[in-house]
């Protein structure tokens, strides 16, 4: 498929989205309810049959995989920290930056995006790549709360993450072990139990990208321009440098990677904020709107800067 086909096939499930939110056929409770539906149930059937059916010597990618996305969230955290002065001197528009900038979309958007870009081996790294995504990002990110406001977050903190865990990580991270155990042992579903499954997977994305549409909202308010704009830089430009140092330390660490892995470390990298990241505003001083305004922003401008890094990675792979 051409880079254009793949541009608009990618995106006109977003603009889907977005219109029915302007004709209000998806007021904001439905629009909740279909995502959990998303996350919950055909996102855990996806990652089943994709690992159900993935070649075991793929598994070999997964470790790689796990420690890059770690290591993108602990630079890009330490990063947003450093720079979030640059974004305002005003404590709670630079505490709204660190927020809003710190993760990106790499399982709910990125998974859609990998899938178009590079078939069933680049969906497959990206449930690799996120398969801890909870866990991992609520531990940067309560870090982060901890330094901007320099006090613990409390019991309904804990509260709330353990919740978020319980509600959103366990099922596909359930579904991910138990389709590759299966795999391994080569244990055989019946015929039409494989073809359930694969017909509410192949839901998932198409649906994920409607969400994502659903959620777009281009108001801003005076005054939130700047720190919105760098933020939508730093998670859609800037992030490529830092998924080059990690591909590169990754690269050292594992000999083993092969091309389609080191793609995907760079992609995710430049993935726009993730649509979580109002979630930690509730435990430090900042601004929400302004945490909003870079998911959004961030979105839109990556359906531009996606397809471009995409052509700038295929051109200069030789050199991964």
């Amino acid at each position: 498929m051409k880079l254009l086909e793949l541009v608009l096939t990618i995106n006109f499930p977003i603009f889907l989205g977005w219109i029915f939110k302007q004709l209000k056929l998806f007021p904001d409770k439905e629009s909740a309810v279909l995502r959990k539906f998303v996350i919950k149930v055909t996102v855990p059937f996806l990652i089943f049959r994709n690992l159900y059916n993935a070649d075991t010597k793929e598994f070999s990618q997964m470790l790689p995989m796990i420690a890059s996305l770690c290591l993108i969230l602990v630079f890009s955290a330490i990063i947003v920290v450093s720079l979030r002065n640059l974004s305002s001197s005003d404590k709670t528009i630079s505490n709204s930056f660190c927020i809003g900038s710190f993760v990106g979309n790499y399982s709910y958007l990125g998974w859609g995006v990998l899938s178009y870009f590079y078939g069933e081996t680049g969906f497959t790294r990206g449930v690799f790549f996120s398969m801890f995504f909870w866990p991992v990002v609520l531990s940067v990110g309560f870090t982060i709360v901890w330094f901007l406001s320099r006090s613990s977050s409390g019991d309904t903190s804990k509260d709330k993450i353990i919740h978020a865990l319980t509600s959103n990580a366990i099922p596909p991270v359930l579904s991910a072990f138990l389709a590759m155990a299966m795999n391994f042992y080569g244990i055989k579903l019946p015929a039409w139990l494989t073809q359930s499954i694969g017909s509410i997977a192949n839901i998932t994305i198409p649906a994920i990208l409607f969400t994502v549409g659903l959620s777009l909202s281009v108001m801003l308010k005076k005054g939130t321009v700047r720190p919105v704009i760098f933020g939508t830089f730093f998670r859609t430009v800037f992030g490529m440098i830092i998924g080059v140092a990690v591909l590169s330390i990754v690269s050292f660490c594992f000999k083993n990677l092969d091309i389609t892995t080191k793609k995907v470390i760079l992609m995710e990298s430049v993935m726009p904020s993730a649509a979580l990241s109002p979630f930690f505003a509730d435990f430090v001083d900042s601004d929400k709107e302004i945490v909003s305004g870079i998911v959004t922003f961030s979105t839109l401008f990556s359906l531009v800067t996606l397809p471009f890094w995409y052509f700038i990675i295929e051109k200069w792979s030789s050199l991964l």
